[in-house]
């Protein structure tokens, strides 16, 4: 019986520690995943995917190794400077610099 509640506890903190670790930050960084074109341009489209825990940008045929920033919920490149991508929910649009350095909406 004691081994019995041992090995309860046990699955228990092990469940927890993994529903703890799969936070939303994962789902966050999802919203950022898929094909974008710029608004203000007509660039060719932008892909944003995971390549094993690297985040790649890929426009024509060049490619770029992004950063998931959690605290402030953006994805950060060098290009020249640092380069700030945030998702705006509200129409799901992406903004560079803040939408100073142009929109992007999805592909779909």
């Amino acid at each position: 019986m004691k081994n019995l509640a041992l090995s309860l506890a046990a699955l228990t903190t092990f469940v927890i520690m993994i529903t703890s670790s799969c936070d939303s930050s994962s789902s966050k960084l999802n919203k950022f995943m898929g094909t974008w074109k710029r608004i203000d341009k007509t660039d060719d489209n932008v892909i944003i995917k995971k390549e094993g825990d690297a985040i790649i940008l890929i426009v024509k045929k060049d490619t770029v190794v992004a950063r998931y920033d959690k605290k402030s919920n953006t994805l950060k490149f060098w290009a020249l400077s640092t380069v700030t991508v945030t998702y705006n929910e509200k129409n799901d649009h992406l903004l560079v610099n803040n939408g100073k350095d142009g929109e992007a909406k999805r592909v779909k």
